[in-house]
């Protein structure tokens, strides 16, 4: 090959190779459109197929033929080109209208220079001036503003949220948005304004949300608090509307603002409301105040007049003091708006004073009107002062900010009387200190000396004089001290000399010398074999002082060494002037004579002398009963007793008996007949004084009978009437007895089923038993029959000689019990008469178990005999004694 043209090949090849390169720019298009102000357009030029060895040297040109160079941070450059090694890329970073041109992409490679452009046009994209948010007054013809721009125009198209097509006669598209004619709230919504350029084949879904304003209304006027000047004072107005409405507040047409006026919006679902707050209110607050509620939809006014109240004050009250007889007056002066009530009344009274209540009392009012308050005048008059006028008053102003109160004093100056002092006489005795009172009223206060007998008493040995200053009152205490040496000549009168200003007055008051007391008067008001009751009755001559107390000195007959001395206080009840005292722990049949001697301050009298003789020991006294007529429970009455005198010897205990009665219609207070059993209770103990009385009837009547027992024997008996309430059924025991018989009832036939039962085995197994005997029997004729009589008579004497003894060696269940019912065993003896032998047999074992069973309860204190109730005549004779204590003739 010829090497001389292998250059020129090369050359050829070469060139050929970079005519085939081109600049390909990206996007593809020769043109594209963009929107004007849009961010961040980049286009991209970039030549394939290089070698390694070589550059493109890509530039992008402007419109003018401008090279557009690279981002020039000092200039902040908005277009500019990013160069590398394949490509360049020509950056906007926003457009702006001038850009639109043809921009071109040049490249040299070789020495051969490529090109390729790209026009860019612009266009005015899609702006919406409206807003997204509108609110249209209610009932109007509202148009939905959807004011949009762009190049070339666009169209608008309305739908609802739900895309669907607007349509409808209420609905008018216009070009500057939809009307909706005589809108509601019923049209509150979403709306979609479809923007849309189609020359560009662009759009935009513009959504409204509509909400439809409803312009205010008030709920009447301002409400307000009362405007009390001084106080804290609240306006407040409640208004409706869509949205919610704020509120502003006026005086007299003047918005109210600054530090004084607080003005705040409460809002929650029910309610919207605006209150202006006056923390101090002036009386320059009173005007026309009106609220103000306002939304976009328009605004409301109520207005009110605050006519300012002012608290009535009272100016201090000048006191008087003026001489008995003279006039004089207490002037009260109040200020306030409105004019306040003014009254006058005693200092520590409720009760108004008035014209009608002294004639020499009046009251005279005034009003005068001034400037934003009124100034109110009320004289309390004196025509003539009497001492009864002297006091503390109360004058009263009240309106409805408030009351006050202030006292004004009357001192009626007087000359001296002794109307408080206490007495004209009083006691003394020897080595005694007595203190004699003098009260002097009087104003200015009196100046107090004594006399006696015609001298002036100065303090010494015999006496001391001590005062005591009070209001419009001054008390002179005088203490007098007898002794032996001036007892003869202390005695007698003193004299009381009060003096002021207005004059003197003496007052007399005789110290008198205090004796023993006489001898009282003495009975005997009741003797028992250990006790003498003594009935003390005391002088009239009480030796001018009270009796405090008396000595009671007694002795036994031919036993006068043996004396005893006790005191006797005095009677407690003011009511009683006698008094009662006991002498007790006497012997039984012996003669007693005793002394008695009365006790003032000054010492013991003379003696007051009587004797008897007690009685012989005998039972106690009858009980008195003490409960109520009426029980509290329907089932049980609580008998409350006195503990009675005990006849010489000591108690032992109570019987209780009580039963079940009618009264007579005519008079409850007496029995008809008896309609119950009687149950006796016994008490142990002679120290108790009340027992529960169990098992009763509601709403029935009983009668009661108790007696006391000593050693002796047993009291009269005491009879009450006493009735029940309504109420549940007693429980009376007897559910229990009848479970006990039930369960005996139910064991005996046990007892004998499982006789039969094996007496059954025995006669298929064994051939013995009571049907192995019936059968032998039936079987054995008449001899056999004779004989079996006579082994079965002999059997049956046998079983009675053995349950005899068995009955002999087991004690009676009633033995155990320790209270017996006597009446209801005698009864049962009469009924075991009428009865046929088979049933006396069995009808003690039934009789024994439920007795028991009754009658365990009653062994611990008090005791429960339970017999039949006493006739009516047995009733009326129950005051008879019962000296034996028993109960076995009902009539007891």
């Amino acid at each position: 090959m010829d090497l001389s043209i292998t250059p020129c090949v090369l050359s050829l090849l070469l060139i050929g190779f970079s005519y085939a390169q081109e600049v390909k720019i990206y996007p593809a298009e020769k043109s594209i459109r963009r929107e004007t102000n849009q961010k961040g357009l980049f286009i991209t030029c970039e030549v394939d197929g290089l070698a390694d060895d070589q550059n493109a040297n890509l530039e992008w040109l402007d419109p003018a033929d401008n090279v557009i160079g690279p981002y020039n941070s000092a200039a902040m450059s908005r277009i500019y080109s990013m160069q590398m090694r394949t490509s360049n890329e020509l950056q906007f970073d926003t457009l702006k209208n001038g850009d639109e041109g043809v921009y071109t992409c040049r490249g040299t490679i070789g020495g051969n220079t490529i090109t390729n452009d790209i026009r860019l046009e612009l266009y005015d994209g899609i702006k919406v001036l409206s807003n997204h948010t509108q609110q249209p007054n209610i009932y109007t013809d509202a148009v939905i503003a959807c004011a949009a721009t762009a190049n070339p125009l666009p169209t608008v198209q309305w739908r609802f949220a739900n895309r669907t097509e607007v349509r409808g006669e209420r609905y008018r598209p216009l070009p500057q948005g939809l009307e909706i004619k005589n809108i509601t709230k019923a049209d509150n919504g979403v709306y979609i304004c479809m923007i849309t350029v189609k020359e560009m084949s662009d759009s935009l879904p513009f959504q409204i949300n509509v909400t439809v304003t409803v312009p205010p209304s008030l709920k009447g006027p301002p409400t307000r608090s009362t405007p009390i000047v001084g106080k804290r004072f609240e306006m407040t107005c409640v208004a409706d509307g869509t949205p919610r409405p704020s509120f502003t507040f006026k005086k007299d047409k003047i918005v109210l603002t600054g530090e004084r006026y607080k003005v705040s919006v409460v809002s929650d679902v029910n309610v919207n409301q605006g209150m202006l707050v006056i923390e101090e209110l002036q009386d320059s607050d009173e005007g026309t105040y009106s609220c103000v509620a306002h939304n976009q939809g328009g605004n409301v006014t109520e207005s009110v007049f605050i006519n300012t109240i002012v608290p009535p004050v009272i100016e201090p009250i000048i006191n008087q003091s003026v001489p008995e007889g003279n006039a004089v007056e207490l002037v009260c002066i109040a200020k306030g708006d409105p004019a306040p009530v003014v009254t006058w009344r005693v200092a520590g009274s409720d009760i108004t004073i008035s014209d009608s209540q002294d004639k020499d009392i009046t009251i005279e009012s005034s009003v005068e009107e001034q400037p934003l308050i009124q100034v109110k005048t009320v004289k309390l008059k004196f025509a003539k002062l009497e001492p009864k006028h002297a006091n503390n008053y109360t004058c009263s102003a009240s309106n409805e900010a408030g009351t006050q109160e202030k006292d004004g004093r009357v001192l009626v100056e007087f000359k001296p009387n002794f109307d408080d002092t206490p007495y004209s006489s009083t006691y003394s005795w020897l080595n005694e200190k007595t203190e004699i009172k003098c009260v002097a009223n009087a104003v200015p206060l009196a100046v107090i000396k004594w006399k006696h007998n015609g001298a002036i008493i100065t303090e010494g040995p015999n006496f001391k004089i001590s005062s005591e200053r009070g209001t419009r009152q001054m008390t002179s205490i005088l203490e007098v001290s007898v002794n032996v040496e001036n007892m003869n000549s202390i005695f007698g009168k003193f004299t009381c000399m009060a003096e002021n200003l207005h004059g003197e007055q003496e007052k007399e008051i005789t110290l008198i010398q205090a004796v023993v007391p006489s001898a009282p008067s003495i009975s005997i008001d009741g003797v028992s074999p250990t006790t003498i009751d003594l009935l003390i009755t005391p002088h009239q001559e009480t030796g001018g002082q009270p009796i405090i107390d008396y000595k009671v000195v007694y002795y036994a007959e031919g036993d006068e060494q043996n004396k005893v001395t006790r005191m006797a206080p005095v009677s407690s009840n003011s009511q009683e002037l006698r008094t009662q005292f006991l002498i007790d722990k006497l012997t039984a049949e012996v003669r007693y004579y005793i002394s008695v001697e009365a006790r003032n301050n000054v010492g013991y009298g003379a003696k007051a002398e009587i004797s008897d003789t007690t009685p012989a020991v005998r039972q106690p006294n009858n009980p008195k009963v003490t409960s109520p007529r009426t029980s509290d429970d329907p089932n049980t009455y609580k008998l409350v007793w006195e503990k009675p005198e005990t006849g010489g010897k000591p108690l032992t205990g109570y019987k209780v008996k009580y039963y079940q009665v009618e009264l007579k219609a005519d008079d409850p207070e007496k029995v008809e007949k008896v309609v119950g059993e009687m149950i006796t209770k016994t008490v142990d103990q002679g120290d108790t004084t009340e027992i529960s009385l169990t098992e009763l009837m509601p709403s029935s009547a009983y009668e009661l009978q108790i007696t006391a027992m000593n050693a002796i024997g047993v009291s009269m008996a005491t009879t009450k009437i006493f009735t029940t309430p309504p109420g549940g059924l007693p429980n009376t025991g007897k559910t229990e007895g009848m479970a006990t018989a039930a369960i005996i009832g139910i064991l005996i036939a046990i007892i004998i089923l499982l006789f039969l039962v094996i007496d059954v085995t025995f006669y298929f197994t064994k051939q013995c038993g009571l049907l192995w005997a019936l059968k032998g029997k039936v079987a054995g004729g008449e001899a056999g029959g004779e004989r079996a009589d006579a082994e079965a008579t002999d059997h049956e004497k046998e079983a009675f000689i053995k349950e005899g003894k068995q009955d002999s060696e087991e004690p009676s269940a009633k033995e155990n019990v320790d209270v017996v019912n006597e009446t209801d065993k005698s009864g049962e003896e009469d009924k075991m008469k009428e009865l046929e032998p088979e049933d006396k047999e069995e009808k003690p074992v039934t009789e024994s178990a439920e007795e028991v069973k009754e009658e365990a309860p009653l062994a611990s204190s008090p005791q429960t005999e339970t017999a039949p109730a006493p006739t009516a005549e047995a009733s009326a004779e129950s005051a008879v004694p019962d000296p034996q204590g028993d109960d076995k003739d009902p009539k007891v």
